[in-house]
């Protein structure tokens, strides 16, 4: 196949010489090479966390959760009765929940309890695997707390916490005593927002705490799919809105409404989000850095080629034709930088733990697992991540090219061949 002249003229000029330009262009390549490497492995590490995160998320809680507007309590049992006609829901599990505060030594901490039956419990969450001392709170009067906030408080298993709900302080008929409930264990999930701010309780503690009578506040579901979850809750919805209209004693679950772990932890998904994109766009300049050598490289190499190009726009050659020459030069240097950098990036993501592990031979504390808080640095490469990178900086390495190419176009033949 024929090779269009300004391609052409361009590999030539890329071929290995024994100059200072082929040297150049080496370097510039690896630059190109190490911006696309780290590019992409930071967005793999980025990745990894988001994805641990999220499977945090989806084992300690629940796929969706039915509550009440105002989460005032409900009998579940109805409710538990419409959920067997869909197929993607595969366990249910009630709850009660609310914010409550303790003391312990005068010091006051506030926290999310979470009251469950702990054998329905088993289907819908994994948070007896997250255990870290003691066991989950079979009998009354008991909870397990975030490892976080155990420190907070100072706690261990077997200590007795003092817990305020908000019906100590609403009611002024009547003075509600608070809970005393005995530490049963501690679990971690890894999570700081979860480790530091989440009780877990038997259902009759948390209605002992919250002063209901009965019922629940909370359905926690587990679906076939987390991840299509928006769609099974608008299933549910619309199941129950059906059970209402057929059935006047059904009427209250109108007032039902679901939220998925999306939803729940929104918060968390948008910052992880967030931080991703920032990551991103601080370490494009890493590469654009690599891209203003391709620049000066081309500038260089036009300067040596002057008399060449001057003799080729003598021949007939046009301006577009010598723009093309600079432009291809910048497009292969960028083409082989990142697919090198791709190959090193998708390498080292692959190998982040033997390369820690070499690391830390010469020094033991290198990103210990108790600050990033995993045993394995989490770390997936995706197609899209590695399509980005390599796009935005070929796009980088074309611009490159541009400046010296139109200087090199206006060059005059006269000028240019003036001192050949």
């Amino acid at each position: 196949m024929k090779l269009p002249i300004s391609l052409f003229l361009a590999i030539k000029y890329l071929k290995p010489k024994r100059s200072m330009v082929s040297i150049i262009t080496v370097l510039t390549m690896m630059g190109i090479m190490l911006g696309v490497a780290v590019l992409i492995v930071v967005l793999s590490v980025m990745t990894g966390f988001d994805d641990v995160h999220k499977e945090h998320m989806i084992k300690l809680d629940s796929h969706l959760q039915i509550s009440t507007r105002g989460q005032s309590a409900f009998a579940p049992e109805r409710v538990l009765d419409v959920l067997k006609d869909i197929p993607e829901v595969e366990a249910a599990a009630p709850a009660v929940e609310g914010f409550v505060m303790m003391t312990r030594y005068g010091q006051a901490v506030t926290a999310v309890l979470r009251g469950i039956d702990p054998e329905l419990e088993k289907d819908i969450s994994d948070i007896e695997s997250y255990l870290i001392d003691g066991e989950l709170p079979t009998e009354d009067e008991s909870v397990v707390v975030g490892s976080r906030l155990a420190m907070q408080l100072g706690t261990h298993v077997g200590d007795t916490l003092t817990v305020y709900s908000p019906q100590c302080f609403v009611s002024e008929d009547e003075l509600r005593l608070p809970a005393e409930l005995t530490v049963a264990g501690i679990f971690s999930v890894d999570m700081y927002e979860v480790d530091s701010k989440f009780m877990i309780s038997s259902l009759p503690t948390a209605r002992d705490v919250f002063a209901l009578e009965a019922g629940v506040q909370t359905l926690r579901i587990i679906t076939d799919d987390p991840y299509n979850v928006e769609e099974t809750g608008a299933m549910i919805r619309e199941k129950l809105v059906a059970a209402a209209h057929a059935d006047q004693d059904l009427n209250w679950f109108r007032f039902l409404t679901t939220r998925s772990w999306v939803d729940i932890h929104q918060n968390m998904l948008s910052t992880l989000a967030v931080e991703k994109n920032m990551m991103f766009l601080l370490l494009c300049f890493i590469s654009l850095v690599a891209t203003f050598c391709v620049t000066i490289n081309l500038i260089t190499m036009g300067v040596q080629k002057t008399g060449e190009i001057g003799l080729l726009k003598a021949l007939g050659f046009s301006s577009s034709q010598i723009v093309g020459i600079f432009l291809f030069l910048g497009i292969i240097q960028g083409v082989f930088g990142c697919i090198l950098g791709a190959l090193l990036g998708i390498w080292i993501s692959g190998n982040l733990d033997m390369i820690l592990n070499f690391f830390r031979r010469f020094n033991p504390n290198l990103m210990a697992a108790e600050f990033y808080q995993f045993s394995q640095m989490p770390s997936r490469t995706t197609p899209e991540d590695v399509m980005s990178v390599c796009l935005i900086v070929l796009l980088f390495s074309v611009f490159a090219g541009v400046l010296p190419a139109f200087r090199a176009a206006k060059m005059e033949p006269v000028d240019a061949l003036r001192y050949e």
